[in-house]
């Protein structure tokens, strides 16, 4: 059995690596946003470099989430490979410990870590992503045709008599805000009455209220308004699954949204798969843990280190493809969400255990 000192040892030192593969991918990510934001809002017709920064570092740790599998991945790899070269490895071998032994601390520290992604991580990197889209409504909503996002959120919806076609560029407070708003009215019998464009436009019971409103009619100047006010049939429920972003949803709101929606009959399919991906963060860390570990079992044993690592992170990747795969046919209710979000951890968990028991006993 595996002593204390030494599984907190390897702990520590996979901890630490996987720690600074994170941070190491956290800054290139930083940099490469702010360079992006910092692009596009050159463009605007205000430009301000501290709004820029607030606005990607707001934006950062929402992005991050997304390569926290792969973050895992290489650090596990870079632990291993380093126990290694240090023969740590055989000489724990060489004292009878298994596999299995010496393996346990990594993947407890990769369920801890996993836990603490989704409990703790992620709800602070969706408050922080909520202030980032209410700063990139402001600072880039102005040059909404050029913002890169490929085109604006459309909607149809009816209300006093009248239907309209609203679209927004940004959205935010869980889709209730919008900014960039493009809207065409349209009267009982299908005419066009007029166009809405303005910059931020915010929902209540009942009516949209649009700030900054030009309204352009047929046969009419372009009109200002400081506010208008289009009706709508169109309840929370249904504007929230409309407009709501997912990354800006926490862990621990999605329970509620999801009875919610669940209640007044509206698809909670997106919630039930963001919902589930959540809660098998920790499985998925693992997997890749296992992935890592078979790159340390072959290296203990053959030069073909190179080959290996090349073969866990071609494992990784056909990971993320599949889940990626699996996300689609969740989200559009082919699979069920559960089934969609812990199949492809589950099946990489089997299949690294499978391959990690062949190289330890044959």
């Amino acid at each position: 059995m595996i002593g204390k000192t030494l599984a907190l040892y390897f702990a520590r030192q996979f901890a630490l690596l996987v720690i600074a593969i994170f941070v190491f991918f956290f800054f290139l990510i930083f940099a490469i946003t702010y360079l992006e934001f910092f692009t596009r809002s050159l463009r605007a017709e205000e430009f301000d470099v501290l709004q820029v920064f607030v606005l990607t570092l707001y934006r950062v740790p929402s992005i991050c989430e997304d390569v926290m599998p792969f973050t895992t991945l290489f650090g596990s790899i870079a632990a291993f490979v380093l126990a290694n070269r240090r023969l740590e490895v055989v000489i724990a071998r060489a004292a009878g410990l298994s596999a299995w032994q010496f393996l346990l601390p990594a993947c407890i520290v990769g369920l801890i870590f996993g836990v603490l992604a989704t409990t703790v991580y992620n709800p602070i990197s969706t408050a922080l992503r909520k202030s980032s889209d209410e700063i990139a409504a402001t600072v880039l909503s102005r040059n909404a045709k050029d913002d890169g996002n490929g085109g604006p959120v459309w909607l149809r919806q009816a209300g006093e008599g009248r239907e309209s076609i609203i679209g927004a560029t940004k959205t935010y407070d869980s889709g209730f805000s919008l900014a960039g708003v493009t809207v065409f009215v349209f009267g009982d019998g299908g005419e066009f009455l007029e166009r809405i464009d303005a910059k931020e436009a915010h929902f209540e019971p009942g009516a949209w209220r649009i700030s900054g409103a030009t309204v352009t009619a047929p046969n009419r100047k372009p009109e200002r308004r400081e506010f208008y006010r289009l009706p709508t049939t169109l309840s929370a429920g249904q504007v929230r699954e409309a407009f709501d972003n997912l990354d800006s949803t926490s862990f621990w709101e999605l329970p509620q949204i999801i009875d919610s929606a669940q209640r007044a009959g509206l698809p909670s399919a997106r919630y039930e798969l963001r919902y589930n991906t959540l809660l098998s963060r920790p499985i998925v860390l693992l997997a890749m843990v296992l992935i890592a570990a078979i790159v340390s079992l072959r290296f203990s044993r053959s030069n073909e280190l190179g080959n290996m690592i090349l073969a866990g992170v071609g494992v990784g990747f056909m990971l993320y493809v599949i889940s990626k795969i699996a996300w689609d046919l969740g989200s559009g209710g082919i699979v069920p969400p559960m089934l969609a979000a812990w199949l492809p951890a589950i099946v990489t968990i089997l299949m690294g255990a499978t391959v990690l028991l062949h190289l330890e006993d044959g």
